[in-house]
């Protein structure tokens, strides 16, 4: 049985190991609770390795052919290819942020200096627990395979969801889309990696179909059947959040563009060239942002200082924020506005389930009490 004390500010612990001999080390942890988890798996590690388990070698390993190995791992046990994908970028990006190189270089501060790092970055607890629980699986993944002595998490706390500063969106008005239009169709500004024109094109698709981002991204030629007389997008089920094969019809006008967009791209060549996911969102308000330059300049100068402050603005007075995902919301907001009845654009949003559709465009559509407020006084 093992024990702990202090030196200093830090508590350390020994313990017997696998050979009967007695071992001491620090456990890095500056509180007694979780310096007890270390010691904890410390513990289960020499037991495991007592009744054979595998043994971590001390040679240096690459953390990225680990991650390569793992990848592979979970591609074999049919998870989806954007759950591996996104798996992946999370460890990379913890791992750039620490420089981290090898694997035995994971530890427990450099992961909640990362989860502090994207916090004030607002990122919200949801989004910081995800990465948390993606840095655990891989490394429980790799000390039950012997490239970790231990699991360096165990230590590391999820944020609560009290704390939680969940993202409000708003959608994009149809004035303000008229102004965003306009600059990038005059803009010859390229912005993570594609041109003003593709860009445009890519938010248009957005809106009119309501596809995500991961969606639009994985997009090729061959998915875009837009010589039919409905010409639509296919998207495959390996790629969409249900797991279920899209099929998200586009306008004649829309297709026509695409077409020529395509004209000289090969069957499987990406229909957009977006060199970071996670520029996306930055990208579209950099965009808002010059539109809205745009729009003040046609106004007379002395109504500048008085005009709209939320126009064009993210975010706007009331804290809501335009990311990419606000263009999905902006489709399902606007065929609701247009007339089109929530159980309709429950299956072009590819909802679970009604419930979803009306708690996220219920307020927008036309109220039917009053509707129906002459219906009985004409029989009376």
């Amino acid at each position: 049985m093992g024990r702990l004390f202090k030196r200093g500010s830090t508590w350390w612990c020994d313990y017997y190991d696998r050979n009967k001999m007695r071992v001491r080390k620090s456990t890095k942890m500056r509180e007694k609770q979780l310096a007890q988890k270390v010691l904890d798996s410390f513990e289960i590690d020499e037991k495991l390795a007592e009744r054979g388990a595998n043994v971590p070698s001390k040679k240096k390993v690459s953390l990225e052919s680990v991650l390569i190995q793992y990848e592979s791992s979970k591609r074999t046990s049919s998870r989806s290819v954007n759950h591996v994908d996104r798996t992946g970028q999370l460890i990379r990006s913890l791992a750039q942020f620490n420089g981290w190189t090898l694997i035995n270089e994971i530890n427990a501060d450099g992961i909640n200096a990362y989860a502090d790092h994207r916090r004030s970055l607002g990122h919200s607890s949801r989004t910081i627990s995800s990465m948390v629980t993606a840095v655990r699986g891989f490394c429980r993944w790799c000390a039950q395979r012997g490239k970790l002595y231990n699991d360096p998490t165990v230590t590391v706390q999820k944020p609560s969801a009290k704390t939680d500063r969940r993202i409000e969106r708003r959608m994009v008005l149809q004035e303000e889309w008229t102004w965003l239009k306009a600059y990038l169709r005059q803009s010859h500004i390229t912005a993570n990696g594609q041109p003003a024109a593709e860009r445009l094109l890519m938010y248009r698709l957005a809106i009119e179909t309501g596809l995500r981002s991961s969606e639009l991204r994985s997009l090729v030629k061959s998915s875009c059947h837009l010589t039919t007389a409905e010409p639509y997008i296919s998207v495959k089920a390996s790629v969409t959040k249900n797991s279920k094969a899209a099929k998200q019809f586009v306008s004649d006008d829309l297709a026509r563009d695409l077409r020529k967009h395509l004209s000289a791209m090969a069957a499987g060549d990406k229909v957009f060239n977006v060199t970071a996911r996670t520029e996306m969102a930055r990208t579209l308000r950099a965009d808002l942002a010059e539109a809205r330059k745009l729009w003040l300049v046609t106004l007379p100068e002395h109504e500048r200082d008085k005009a709209d402050g939320d126009f064009l603005q993210s975010p706007n007075s009331q804290g809501e924020v335009v990311d990419f995902h606000a263009l999905r919301h902006t489709c399902g907001a606007w065929l609701v506005l247009q007339g089109i009845t929530l159980t309709e654009v429950k299956e072009i949003m590819r909802h679970s389930t009604i419930t979803l559709t009306v708690d996220c465009y219920g307020h927008i559509a036309p109220d039917a009490r009053s509707r129906s407020r002459n219906v009985l006084s004409a029989m009376l």
